[in-house]
């Protein structure tokens, strides 16, 4: 494996200034609490961590920043209206939302006894 020195000036760079993340640094930068930090790392597309013991993951930092920057780009490019003025921009269609499961009588408060 070559060493730091023989890499590409791009490279090198990129390893001096990157470090690994912790899951907080995470939930700090999306502004997340703890399950939707984790929910956030299991998605498709997010950076594989590293592994430095059973319990403990870092990320590299520079991979997460681009993964932040990817979907900051795709919110914005939903968001632009159509380019042409005959041009209808076009919304994928989405089902209205449904509550699903039973619905069961609330129960009423037993009187107290005096």
């Amino acid at each position: 494996m070559p060493s730091i020195s023989e890499l590409e000036p791009a490279v090198q760079a990129q390893w001096l200034a990157d470090r690994l993340i912790s899951i907080r640094d995470i939930r700090m930068l999306f502004e997340l609490g703890r399950t939707a930090a984790y929910e956030l790392t299991h998605r498709p597309g997010f950076p594989e961590p590293v592994v430095i013991s059973p319990r403990c993951y870092r990320w590299w930092a520079s991979e997460v920043t681009a993964f932040a920057t990817g979907i900051r780009n795709e919110r914005t490019k939903a968001r632009q209206p159509a380019s042409h003025v005959g041009e209808q921009a076009v919304h994928p269609a989405t089902p209205p939302l449904r509550i699903n499961g039973t619905v069961r009588i609330a129960r009423t408060r037993r009187a107290t006894s005096s």
